[in-house]
């Protein structure tokens, strides 16, 4: 599917939304007390791109359990609807073009089929969280022995 065919697919949800659904994020799924998300996410910086964090988010989890990458693949639930973020950085920390084809602070809600199989139209980093904000799962660009560094938290 190209990339146009993909956005057509996913809903880029409203300012409000996509504001609610990042506070209930990290309201239920965050440890705000951690010295990484007061120092690096909370309080945003001005970039000449507009104000973001210079953390990430899965730097602060609250009870995180490393998963192998096909963990995503291999689920269950491949027919559920999820909501997809990134972190919101500066293009002057993000130097791979292209990075953002949404929105940097864009959230999109799509089955997680549709993610899985087109996922190189997102950013590295990515969190996937369900619509009860009861788990979620992160793929970070960073790996661990040549594998995925990839992060649950809850029961998907």
């Amino acid at each position: 599917m190209n990339f146009e065919s993909f956005k057509s697919k996913v809903v880029n949800v409203d300012t409000k939304e996509k504001e609610n659904v990042r506070e209930k994020y990290i309201e239920k799924i965050i440890n705000t007390n951690s010295d990484v998300y007061q120092e690096q996410i909370k309080t945003m910086r001005k970039f000449k791109d507009g104000y973001c964090y210079q953390g990430y988010l899965w730097d602060c989890l609250i009870n995180p359990t490393v998963v192998d990458e096909t963990y995503f693949v291999q689920s269950c639930f491949t027919d559920k609807q999820v909501y997809v973020f990134w972190d919101i950085h500066s293009c002057e920390r993000i130097l791979i073009k292209d990075y953002w084809r949404f929105e940097k602070d864009a959230v999109l809600q799509m089955s997680m089929n549709l993610l899985l199989e087109n996922e190189m139209y997102l950013p590295e980093d990515i969190y996937i969280v369900d619509k009860d904000f009861s788990w979620t799962m992160v793929k970070t660009h960073e790996d661990i022995d040549g594998k995925r560094y990839c992060l649950v938290c809850g029961n998907p």
